[in-house]
């Protein structure tokens, strides 16, 4: 789950929710926070505490997008009450929480516990990955696509990584044009952990990753691209 960092608000007072979208959209890109689907259509503006609990409508903290999967699983469930018992990706570093195996993502128990032996933040991230049911594989009469198009994303960046590797052992250095290729079909495609899994210990990848996708959480990443074993900065 890629953790994104959205700053202070960029406004002072806006009157309706919906106002905040041009301002999430323009830090953090369209895409899902706790998914990554690309929001190719009207994007959905997520209260983290429901609105029917107490969240507010307008504040910035309490926003991020989600794709209309993640909102109807994550329904009205989080409370003023429960709020810290889950890990945000907007207030820690999710990508450390989370990995994937073979594009499917699963609660990154090994390194959690190495950095929380209490199993305090493992558990908020089991609560997280629960409440949007982030590894939900959709039966025959659901209308989930988000592991199809996970599925999707997964085998497109396979093939890019074959390309890279096999341009990389044969001149040594893949043009900035195959680079940029990428990077596009990864905005294209989202699901911005995927990609990062598929080309994990290409440097020059990873960071072109990290930069493009508006909003990503430096902070939680080395020079190399590869995640820092730390919870928040």
């Amino acid at each position: 789950m890629r953790p994104v960092d959205k700053g202070n608000s960029p406004y002072k007072n806006i009157k309706k929710y919906s106002e905040a979208g041009y301002y999430l959209e323009k830090v953090i890109g369209l895409y899902c926070s706790y998914c990554e689907y690309p929001i190719k259509h009207a994007p959905e503006i997520e209260h983290v505490v429901s609105k029917s609990a107490g969240g507010s409508l307008t504040e910035w903290g309490n926003l991020l997008f989600g794709c209309k999967y993640c909102n109807t699983r994550k329904g009205k469930k989080v409370i003023p009450e429960s709020v810290e018992e889950y890990l945000w990706p907007d207030r820690y570093n999710t990508a450390l929480a989370f990995n994937y195996d073979n594009g499917v993502p699963k609660v990154n128990k090994e390194a959690l516990l190495k950095i929380d032996h209490t199993g305090n933040a493992l558990s908020k991230a089991q609560n997280l990955f629960d409440l949007v049911g982030l590894d939900n594989r959709p039966g025959p009469r659901e209308k989930d696509r988000r592991f199809r198009e996970r599925n999707a994303a997964y085998e497109i960046a396979l093939e890019a990584y074959v390309s890279w590797i096999s341009i990389r052992k044969r001149i040594g250095a893949p043009s900035e044009e195959l680079k940029q290729q990428i990077v596009e079909n990864a905005k294209a495609n989202g699901f911005f952990s995927v990609w990062m899994n598929v080309f994990a210990g290409e440097p020059d990848m990873l960071n072109a990753f990290i930069n493009a996708f508006n909003g990503t959480n430096r902070a939680y990443y080395n020079g190399d691209g590869s995640v820092r074993m730390q919870l928040q900065v």
